[in-house]
């Protein structure tokens, strides 16, 4: 009976501690400055968004620059691009804090449509967003869009009307929360980073009710660590960025009600590591906010 006991807390012990298996699909160092976002362009371009450089660099999967997207028209046309998602057809929607709009750009860098995202308050009057915390596109193929300033994530269809939004500020009793970042599914899944918390919030499906992320299967640890980023795919796997053993990367699976974790197995460089993370087109994309040192990943489940 011991033995069997034994084999059990044996087996127990080593599907918790099991790491997430990583291909590294791309590893290198871009051009210096601070990227803001990045999303997979085409088929096997990594679009890296740099707002204080004005521009875009499109980068292939062997780290070689291609080309530097910008709005053409003269040195007077500012281009500020902060945030950006994949689009129809392997193209990227990106917004611009210079222009206040939402421009989709091509596979080739071509820059194809723009909208405008009207904001209509309550007493009927409407106004452009000048900015935005982030954008992602989920249920009904419409663009949700985080408004930290307003505690929402705001919903807009292809032409910039708005058609849906989540109250933050109601549903969750954090009066002091610092929203960040958010991912939104088909299914209508949402999720949402809280900084001040360093935790991923989220409700599933046509749940009301948003969650703490809680891991029912730890990975060699008590709970995981505060988190700086986080990123999930169409399946609802989420990668989270903690600040755990100086920068740690963790791959959960819905089980249930709850999650499975395994850590992420990718040697990152010696130090303290502020990482962050994106999926897009089928792959994790890892950057160090620091070194700059990007990833492209492919996790197995």
């Amino acid at each position: 009976m011991r033995f069997l006991i034994f084999c059990l807390l044996a087996l127990l012990l080593c599907e918790t501690a099991s790491a997430a298996e990583a291909r590294i699909v791309a590893r290198f160092v871009p051009e210096a400055g601070q990227i803001a976002d990045a999303a997979i362009l085409g088929r096997d371009h990594l679009a890296l968004l740099y707002p204080a450089e004005g521009r875009i660099a499109d980068y292939s999967m062997e780290g070689r620059l291609m080309q530097h997207i910008i709005r053409e028209g003269g040195a007077e046309l500012q281009f500020q691009p902060t945030a950006c998602t994949e689009g129809p057809d392997k193209s990227i929607w990106v917004f611009d804090e210079a222009a206040h709009r939402v421009f989709q750009i091509a596979s080739d860098g071509n820059f194809t449509r723009s909208i405008n995202l009207a904001y209509e308050y309550a007493d009927g009057s409407v106004l452009a967003l000048s900015r935005v915390g982030d954008i992602d596109v989920g249920k009904d193929g419409l663009l949700w869009v985080l408004l930290p300033d307003r505690g929402t994530i705001t919903a807009f269809d292809r032409e910039g009307s708005m058609r849906d939004q989540v109250y933050l500020q109601k549903l969750l009793p954090w009066p002091d929360a610092v929203y960040a970042r958010t991912a939104n599914l088909e299914d209508g899944s949402m999720f949402v980073l809280d900084y001040h918390q360093g935790a991923v919030l989220y409700r599933r499906g046509q749940e009301t009710d948003f969650h703490r992320l809680i891991l029912s299967k730890p990975a060699g640890v008590d709970s995981v660590p505060g988190v700086q980023d986080f990123a999930v795919d169409e399946n609802g796997n989420v990668m989270l960025a903690t600040y755990g053993n100086g920068g740690e990367l963790y791959f959960l699976e819905p089980r249930g009600n709850d999650y499975a974790s395994r850590r992420v197995e990718l040697r990152l460089p010696e130090g303290e590591h502020r990482l962050a993370c994106r999926y897009s087109n089928g792959r994790f994309i890892v950057w160090l906010r620091d070194s700059q040192l990007v990833y492209v990943l492919e996790v197995s489940q």
